[in-house]
């Protein structure tokens, strides 16, 4: 277990870093004007870019999982580099056209002042899928080869990136908040996947040339029948943002529950970031069949019991209010932002749970049943927010309970898929 502990707190610990630039970014805002307009629109911009990049976040299972050799990192990386310039076409399109309104207004429901507020952040986020694949291609060749720690490094220099970049500019008040935040993520992303494919470079070298003979070549058919329903499963997960908050637009106080969202959810990210690095870890130790699956089903349950307990102690001391007034937020949305903490308590465990079995099915090049239990869950997510918003049930504790909801129903179901994966002996 000491060993496990030692190869998951780098990857962990990047996580934790990449998930603070969102209150780093958010306090940038809550010292710029229209606070509230700006945290909403600032959600908005992450919810349609992350819905975008959706194909390539996976891109870092996928490299751990079939990087082998020089000829399997070089068919990656050419499927890497399509995928990255359609999903830079998309946000062209969108960021760039009538198509913002049509979406976020028709679609989605959101107020005219957030959408028009959302504009110029999204086409300075044009790069942002093409860097994010970049990156998760090249740190899923440093975890495949258990550089974790290297991963670590990359991730902070993006996290001090975007620190001193949001300070600088909401010093300079020369742009709105949510543009603000736009700029510094954007240039943060960028230092991170400059300084992994650096990482990679020394260990790339090491590779494998030519592949076992008895081994198949890696075909781009071959790599895309693998990382469909992997970037299916993401695809799956962060729909669910836009639709929650198309949910929230349709209820009361929709500009103050839009505003406190993404504090929200970047709390929850947070706490849950410790249990999305256990799929990884997951991956790779299976892969190289050094760590039992009852050993890591074991650490996967105590990571989640653990942030789910932190979760609790900051939703029900005065932590709350510490933090949503160390980020800036406006004091008559800090009894949201509890509320909506409290009542997704729960995200860590089901995320520690989940990236647990993922990771087995991953392993096991088993990726179907993992897309059809993020629709199932995303299903599950839409009828609860239907039925909120026909009962006109209070928005936040509708979006957590629907986001917990979803969660329970896919990590049954993966539990239930992956139970043949259990059976087999472990060394």
């Amino acid at each position: 277990m000491s060993r496990l502990l030692r190869l998951y707190l780098p990857l962990a610990l990047s996580f934790q870093l990449m998930m603070l630039e969102g209150p780093s970014v958010q306090w940038a805002i809550g010292r710029l004007v229209e606070t509230k307009i700006n945290l909403a629109a600032w959600g908005l911009t992450m919810q349609l870019s992350l819905l975008i990049e959706s194909p390539v976040i996976m891109l870092l299972a996928t490299a751990t999982a079939l990087v082998k050799n020089t000829d399997t990192f070089l068919a990656l990386r050419s499927f890497m580099l399509r995928i990255a310039l359609w999903c830079t076409v998309v946000t062209a399109a969108l960021a760039f056209t009538p198509l913002l309104d049509f979406v976020c207004l028709e679609l989605l429901g959101q107020p005219t002042p957030i959408v028009e507020a959302t504009r110029l952040p999204m086409q300075l986020m044009l790069l942002w899928s093409a860097a994010i694949a970049w990156r998760r291609f090249h740190q899923g060749v440093l975890v495949r080869q258990g550089q974790t720690q290297l991963v670590t490094y990359g991730t902070a220099l993006r996290l001090v990136a975007v620190f001193l970049c949001a300070l600088a500019l909401s010093s300079l008040k020369i742009l709105s908040g949510a543009a603000t935040a736009a700029v510094a993520i954007m240039l943060g992303v960028l230092v991170e996947a400059l300084s992994a494919s650096s990482f990679a470079r020394p260990v790339i070298r090491t590779l494998p040339t030519t592949r076992d003979g008895d081994e198949e070549p890696l075909t781009q058919q071959a790599i895309a029948k693998f990382h469909t329903p992997l970037a299916m499963t993401t695809l799956l997960t962060l729909a669910a943002g836009p639709l929650t908050s198309a949910a929230v637009a349709r209820l009361p106080l929709a500009t103050q529950t839009l505003a406190a969202f993404p504090v929200v959810f970047s709390a929850l990210l947070l706490l849950r970031g410790w249990g999305f690095a256990v799929q990884e870890i997951t991956v790779a130790q299976l892969k190289r069949e050094t760590v039992p699956e009852a050993t890591l089903s074991r650490f996967a349950s105590i990571v989640g019991v653990v942030t789910t307990g932190l979760t609790l102690l900051l939703a029900l001391t005065p932590l709350c209010n510490l933090y949503a007034t160390a980020l800036g937020v406006p004091h008559d949305l800090h009894s949201l932002v509890r509320e909506g903490i409290l009542w997704g308590a729960l995200l860590p465990l089901i995320a520690a749970t989940s990236s647990f079995v993922r990771g087995v099915l991953v392993a096991r090049q088993n990726t179907k049943p993992i897309y059809r239990g993020m629709a199932l869950g995303l299903s599950v997510q839409v009828l609860v927010l239907i039925a909120g918003v026909v009962a006109k049930l209070p928005a936040l504790p509708l979006a957590a309970l629907s986001f917990t909801l979803g969660g329970i129903a896919e990590t049954a179901y993966l539990m239930g898929a992956s139970k043949p994966a259990y059976a087999s002996p472990t060394r």
